[in-house]
């Protein structure tokens, strides 16, 4: 039986990879900071052994590493909004970039460097603007806190593996939603907004821009990839993506079709600049080829199914 070390278990990837490994016949150690808040559980996941720690103190991470003897490490840690990178800016890059160091080098300094392979969580948020599709070659010029955490992240784990030979492949992860997802994710927001104003209680939705962009998939998806990557002959990166691209304004406007909202969306929806990012990338999307070539993987959610699966959540958490 496999042993998978998933670090960053509560958040929505964390537990959608837990339940697809403990359903694979792994047996699954979940990590975090703090105790998962896993008492509602709608979507009947398999849920993990826990334990708590920081991944930014080393020799806690070490310890866990040296005791669990995992071997798959999943690196799903971290801060994982942009807008609050901006808030936090050093306990993004502390959480992003000091948790993948001390994970390389616990890795290395156990020599397990032959023993266990690591995933890392990238993201597509290193890219920074771009009008073209993106895939594993095109250039990294990230424009938040996070992308730039992400980016520094992604970068030592190159060095790590070309350097020391250690096993680490990332996941250039496009955007993806989920059921699971909180609420000060824009996504959620829209969706659970709406549900609310179709339910008599709410009356605006408030948005700092609606024509973002970008390449939006389904969290249960995205964690395949993760997996059949560490399956893989060797390590490399890879965009995890559905290769299509919407706006917000589709988000709203396929949520207000489900629900029957047929008021002009200038009734509902005001702008309110106060919410727009610094810096806010308009237009980003993915190429996920390689991913689709050589792991056999392909998103089967569409964007039109995630929303439908986010509206019914939600709708049923009103009731």
């Amino acid at each position: 039986m496999r042993r998978a070390l998933i670090l960053g278990v509560t958040g929505q990837d964390g537990q959608f990879l837990a339940n697809l490994l403990l359903n694979s016949n792994y047996e699954v150690l979940g990590a975090s900071r703090n105790l998962p808040n896993w008492i509602d559980n709608s979507l009947d996941l398999s849920r993990p052994e826990h334990k708590i720690v920081d991944v930014a103190k080393y020799t806690d991470l070490f310890r866990l590493v040296q005791d669990f003897a995992p071997d798959e490490i999943y690196n799903l840690s971290g801060e994982s909004s942009v807008a609050r990178s901006f808030l936090n800016p050093t306990e993004t890059a502390s959480s992003n970039v000091i948790g993948v160091l001390n994970l390389l080098n616990a890795v290395k300094e156990l020599g397990l460097k032959n023993h266990v392979r690591i995933f890392q969580a990238s993201s597509s948020d290193m890219f920074g603007p771009s009008e073209l599709q993106l895939n594993e070659t095109s250039p990294l010029s990230p424009k938040s806190p996070y992308g730039v955490s992400k980016f520094l992240a992604h970068k030592m784990c190159l060095q790590y593996r070309e350097e020391f030979g250690i096993w680490v492949s990332s996941g250039i992860l496009f955007n993806h939603e989920s059921e699971l997802r909180p609420q000060h994710f824009v996504f959620q927001k829209i969706i659970r907004s709406l549900v609310e104003i179709s339910q008599g209680k709410r009356q605006f939705l408030e948005l700092g821009n609606l024509e973002i962009y970008r390449d939006w998939g389904y969290a249960g998806d995205y964690v395949e990839a993760m997996q059949k990557s560490l399956q893989s002959n060797i390590p490399q990166d890879y965009v995890i993506a559905t290769g299509r691209l919407n706006s917000l304004r589709d988000v709203i406007e396929k949520t207000c079709e489900l629900l029957g909202l047929s008021r002009a969306m200038d009734s509902f929806v005001k702008i309110d600049l106060s919410l727009m990012r610094p810096l806010d990338i308009e237009r980003t999307w993915g190429d996920p080829r390689l991913a689709n070539e050589l792991l056999g993987w392909k998103a089967r959610t569409t964007f039109e199914e995630l929303i439908e699966k986010m509206v019914r959540v939600n709708l049923s958490n009103l009731d």
